[in-house]
């Protein structure tokens, strides 16, 4: 199931609410989990119910472990208990989601000949394995306490977060579930997390899969790009991805915000960065501080030299590399990453003079790089990249203009192609422009008023329902209306 899914928006999502608000209303917070938990596990199990099993042993699994870590009192029994649990949770991550990789690799270099049926990705894996994983970790560290096993079902399938992050802490949202405010209904608390879902909605429906038609229509095209065209199609997939993955964070934070809870962000005007290292600090925040905290400072982070820091961002971009996806193209993605990082490290001082031509260029490296991230081989790769710089000319950007053909438009083209047909490529690259147009202001922030910088383009809608009391600055100087916000503008700064 779908955030922007019809069955989730209008039956799903007012269901939850509900149940989860009258049984608190009732005084009974137990039963309230366990309805929200149940919901949780309907809805990821929706599309293919045989996934509950993998996720509700994965839980099962290490709650155990926690178990066990609570009552064992000795150093060596506790390291084999995390060992177990990193071991346990890891092979699960390697037989779903990379062991036909695994197998693929074991055909081409060594001609073995395996033949086995394809294993299915369950959704969301990656997600709910990593959190785990800092959850064992912080128990072995004596920092987590052991919680009930209804709280810890809460944590782990809190169906928000589930399938595709931001990957929760447990002192991030469990200390919350305990919080007796939280658990009564909050008229503004529900208007901003409904607020925030609505721009993750848009942010998702009408510019990432818009944008995706386009994206994927010329990566299965590659060989009729010329040079202009490639530097279109990367970019509008650089585009399509954030826009995607901001909107789906967004609406994750935003339903959990109409539920009471405080989800971490996960974006903050990343291509606002100056430096790769900058740029991870910005985007997928979430991943970026588990890879820290659990690779990283691990291995030693600065502590042993420069020479040992080098190794170990390069270690750690390869694990988030690999992390993203079973592919050669997502190994080369991270290891590009990872030296660009490396590179800063040890030559700090090879910056631009002005800041923002370290802006374009981290922007340039960063969206180059995931075209690579985008492709579905490393020839297909190599192929784009060829493109990219060999053949000039612009004359296939009107047929790409031509692939933006939304349901809702269909009409009108049917009007055009009976009335007008001469006048459908200007009408495709006026589509064109308008999206252009939309996602370019996205990334600056065009208000300067009053000392104030927010991020994005902010909307004001002129209400008499509402009166503002956000606590921001009020361009309409009225005493009713109310100001939505997109959340990361990519240009935008927050307010101090």
């Amino acid at each position: 199931m779908l955030f922007n899914s019809v069955i989730f928006i209008v039956l799903f999502l007012p269901m939850a609410l509900a149940g989860w608000f009258l049984l608190q209303k009732l005084e009974n917070p137990a039963c309230a989990k366990a309805f929200l938990v149940g919901m949780s596990l309907w809805f990821y199990g929706y599309y293919n119910v045989s996934y509950l099993w993998i996720l509700l042993a994965s839980l099962g699994l290490n709650y155990g472990i926690s178990l066990l870590l609570g009552g064992c009192q000795g150093i060596r029994g506790r390291r084999i208990l995390l060992g177990a649990g990193l071991l346990g949770n890891l092979g699960l991550l390697f037989y779903f989601k990379y062991f036909n990789f695994f197998v693929d690799n074991c055909n081409f270099f060594l001609h073995a000949g395996i033949e086995l049926e394809k294993i299915a990705l369950p959704l969301g894996i990656s997600f709910f394995t990593f959190q785990q994983i800092s959850f064992l970790v912080e128990r072995y560290r004596g920092s987590a306490l052991h919680y009930p096993i209804l709280d810890y079902a809460f944590f782990i399938s809190f169906f928000p977060q589930l399938v595709a992050g931001p990957i929760v802490l447990h002192d991030e949202l469990l200390p919350q579930l305990q919080k007796r405010e939280n658990r009564y209904f909050s008229a503004a608390g529900f208007y901003d997390g409904f607020t925030l879902f609505i721009l993750g909605l848009a942010k998702k429906v009408l510019l990432a899969d818009s944008l995706a038609v386009l994206v994927n229509a010329e990566f299965c095209n590659i060989e009729a790009l010329d040079s202009l065209s490639a530097w279109v199609v990367i970019f509008w997939y650089m585009m399509e991805l954030y826009f995607d993955f901001s909107g789906y964070c967004d609406m994750a934070r935003g339903i959990g915000r109409m539920f009471g809870f405080r989800l971490p962000e996960n974006f903050n005007s990343p291509f606002k960065a100056s430096s790769v290292r900058e740029f991870w600090r910005r985007w997928h925040m979430t991943l970026s501080r588990f890879l820290s905290q659990y690779i990283y400072f691990p291995l030693g982070g600065i502590r042993r030299g420069k020479a040992r820091q080098c190794l170990n961002l390069l270690a750690v971009f390869l694990v988030s590399g690999i992390w993203h996806g079973a592919n050669w193209t997502f190994v080369v993605w991270g290891l590009m990453h990872g030296l660009a990082a490396v590179f800063e490290t040890a030559f700090p001082k090879l910056r631009f003079r002005w800041e923002w031509m370290n802006r374009l260029a981290t922007a340039v490296f960063v969206t180059l790089s995931f075209s690579v991230f985008r492709s579905d081989s490393l020839e297909m790769a190599g192929l784009l990249w060829r493109k990219l710089f060999a053949e000039p000319g612009g004359a296939m950007l009107a047929g790409i203009c031509n692939t933006l053909v939304y349901p809702e438009n269909r009409v009108f083209i049917k009007f055009l192609e009976m009335k007008a047909p001469e006048l459908l490529n200007g009408f495709f690259l006026v589509c064109f422009a308008l999206l252009s147009g939309v996602s370019l202001l996205l990334y600056r922030d065009v208000r300067r008023r009053n000392g104030s910088r927010r991020g994005g383009i902010r909307f004001w809608v002129h209400s008499v329902w509402r009166p503002c009391s956000s606590g921001r600055f009020c361009p309409c100087r009225r005493s009713a209306c109310f100001c939505i916000s997109i959340s990361d503008g990519l240009w935008g700064e927050k307010n101090p």
